[in-house]
């Protein structure tokens, strides 16, 4: 990275970060009446579905379409703002990171090659997006936009190739990053240096990072070893703090709101998973029929509701494509003609799922927004 970079990010990261030790805060609502919400993109139809949270009624499905993106979209990831004002999601096909506001109308959109998983950060004023699993040779970088004006302030080199996995913590600023093609972690700090840790052992390929709700621990799943591992990250740089088998695939990750468990959904097996983080064993496992490849999650801010959702029971053959064989299969089938993705909302203390919601085709990683 160049002077000029350091420099940038060190700008309009400074004034913005709070002094070490300070208190971790959820961000209290701006007002806008939005009850909390959960937004569904569904990759192979080019929309995404916003449910009432509570209830999981489907308040509306927005066309993608209508705002002027293409049917080949691929919206796959969403993050919201805390108060519900904003909504972000990354654009495979379209190849950009767009911004909606909370009547869904478009605000905004930065161009980026095959944007794949996005952080929030609700205090600097930025949004991280890394690159899709599926893009074939994507750029050894992250896009660092600020969200206000939905400017690209730069495409960060983080020093590996296919980065996918990223989470931010939103009081030091750090951002943790992780390729699919080895075991680093980047640290990006609020001056724009890029630290990396080499995590010892066989190759995981990280495929997503959730940040412990105080900022401490960092979990992630993994593709090649079938894993669920955690790192204490106290001192800015990574430390494997525990690990345990689980079943393939797990995907999107989250803790609970008193950073006690962990849950993800694994995609290839029909199931998802809660972790126990203090002892680092499996909890417990979920299966129902409405899993077809669970791949999203989210827990509801009191702790009480886990969202999976899934993308859809294949109804037709699709030819592998080169990510689908340079992956081992993670998005083997996303081509095949399939029917409808679906949002399970389980209980998290009896782990039942009490309702199943019907949304588009291939739903992926989901996220709340909005406050009651």
């Amino acid at each position: 990275m160049t002077r000029a970079h350091r420099a940038l990010v060190a700008l309009v990261f400074g004034a913005a970060c709070a002094a070490p030790g300070a208190t971790r805060q959820t961000p209290t609502p701006a007002g806008t009446g939005v009850g909390v919400r959960l937004y569904v993109p569904n990759q192979n139809d080019a929309s995404v579905t916003i449910l009432d949270a509570e209830s999981g009624t489907t308040l509306t499905t927005v066309d993608l379409r209508t705002s002027g993106f293409t049917a080949n979209a691929k919206p796959h990831a969403v993050v919201a703002e805390p108060d519900g004002s904003a909504w972000y999601v990354s654009l495979i096909g379209d190849n950009f990171v767009a911004k909606f506001d909370s009547t869904n109308r478009l605000l905004g959109r930065v161009p980026m090659e095959t944007p794949g998983m996005l952080a929030l950060d609700p205090k600097h004023d930025r949004i991280y997006a890394s690159r899709s699993m599926t893009a074939v040779s994507p750029p050894a970088s992250i896009g660092v936009i600020r969200r206000s004006d939905m400017h690209l302030v730069e495409e960060l080199d983080v020093l590996f190739p296919r980065p996918h996995a990223i989470a931010v913590d939103t009081i030091s600023g750090r951002v943790y990053v992780s390729g699919l093609g080895d075991n680093r972690i980047a640290v990006v700090d609020t001056a724009g240096r890029v630290d990396l840790t080499q995590v010892p052992g066989p190759l995981h390929a990280y495929v997503t990072f959730g940040l412990s709700p105080d900022g401490t621990r960092l979990a992630a799943t993994t593709q090649l070893t079938s894993s669920l591992v955690g790192f204490d990250v106290r001192s800015g740089k990574p430390v494997v703090a525990g690990s345990v088998q689980v079943l393939p695939f797990g995907y999107q990750v989250t803790w609970t709101p008193d950073g006690r468990s962990i849950w993800f959904g694994n995609q290839r097996s029909g199931a998802a998973t809660v972790v126990d983080a203090a002892t680092w064993t499996v909890r417990g496992i979920v299966r129902d029929s409405a899993f077809a490849e669970p791949h999203g999650v989210a827990v509801s801010r009191d702790g009480r509701t886990v969202y999976i959702s899934s993308h859809g029971l294949q109804t037709g053959p699709s030819a592998p494509t080169p990510a689908d064989t340079m992956h081992g299969g993670m998005h083997a089938g996303e081509g095949a003609a399939r029917g409808g993705g679906t949002v399970a909302l389980i209980d998290a203390d009896s782990r039942a799922v009490r309702k199943v919601v019907r949304v588009g085709r291939f739903a992926v990683a989901i996220d709340l927004g909005g406050a009651r």
